[in-house]
């Protein structure tokens, strides 16, 4: 019997915890570690005869990619929102099962959020080399609000609550929930961390930042596309949304011109911690074990 070939295209090697998990009486495995990005024909190259692909770090799986790995049956990303990774309408019209790790990243992710938002409602990054001496607010006094409620905000949640004894409150699109408009008029803090989508982008717009609060700081952990950039530059412009903090970067070069006290911005790297990193190499290389083992 021939061996299921899987290729594996990460940003840093797979801990041996993870490899452990892969016999190698049945695989086959390839590997491609680093952040160089590939051109699409070496993508192609790299995969045109696998079985299987763990991905997280190329560029972009568009059809024409796709199209070339004949033999390609499952593909499984390294986090949640891997719609910006790959063409997932093609790929389910080719017939290739797309798994992602949800969940496993949420304490890593839910321990930088709040350190955004301590920052930003602190000024620690403005304040910071100054001798000025501002007064601000404890976490435990706001009304904190949560859009969403999976793994990283139930985590973000439990923070708030056991370590802070914050008054948090949460929405989400199933369950016996706070109303959203709730959220947005009533919060001092709000949180957004959904997935990432075509559904979702621009999920913050101008009417729902109407709703909220004069002052409000805004919390995004999760893909800067969910809040719509031409809206909230006006509302840090015209001190509707005090600060924003987000672990990712926009377009618009105008953002960086803000300061830090309105504008906080990360690259990316709330789940880049150790923990994180191998809990997502040992679901996604499950999650291939798993489907295989199904069939």
């Amino acid at each position: 019997m021939s061996k299921i070939k899987l290729h594996i295209s990460v940003r840093t090697p797979i801990p041996p915890v993870a490899l452990a998990l892969i016999d190698n009486d049945k695989y086959e495995v390839s590997f491609r570690n680093g952040s160089a990005p590939l051109s699409e024909e070496e993508i192609i190259a790299s995969i045109k005869d696998k079985d299987a692909v763990y991905f997280g770090v190329d560029p972009f799986y568009s059809r024409k990619i796709l199209e070339q790995a004949k033999s390609l049956k499952v593909m499984s990303f390294a986090g949640v929102g891997y719609e910006t990774f790959i063409d997932a309408k093609a790929a389910s019209e080719l017939g290739i099962e797309i798994r992602n790790t949800p969940g496993v990243n949420g304490v890593s992710v839910a321990e930088f959020a709040v350190g955004l938002a301590i920052d930003a409602l602190r000024k620690i990054t403005f304040l910071n080399g100054t001798k000025e001496r501002s007064h601000s607010r404890e976490l435990k006094s706001l009304n904190i609000g949560l859009i969403g409620f999976g793994g990283i905000n139930k985590a973000i949640y439990k923070i708030l609550k056991d370590g802070f004894g914050a008054n948090v409150r949460y929405w989400n699109r199933t369950g016996d929930t706070t109303p959203l408009d709730d959220i947005l008029s009533e919060s001092d803090i709000i949180f957004i961390a959904i997935t990432s989508n075509d559904e979702t982008k621009n999920f913050i717009d101008a009417s729902k930042i109407a709703k909220m609060k004069d002052g409000v700081i805004l919390i995004n952990p999760a893909r800067p596309a969910l809040v719509e950039p031409e809206a909230l530059l006006a509302a840090l412009e015209s001190g509707k949304i005090a600060t924003i903090a987000q672990d990712g970067y926009y377009e618009n070069e105008a953002f960086m011109k803000l300061s830090s006290d309105k504008f906080i911005a990360t690259p990316h790297i709330a789940a880049r911690t150790i923990e994180a990193e191998e809990k997502i190499d040992i679901k996604a290389i499950q999650n291939i074990i798993d489907f295989f083992e199904a069939k």
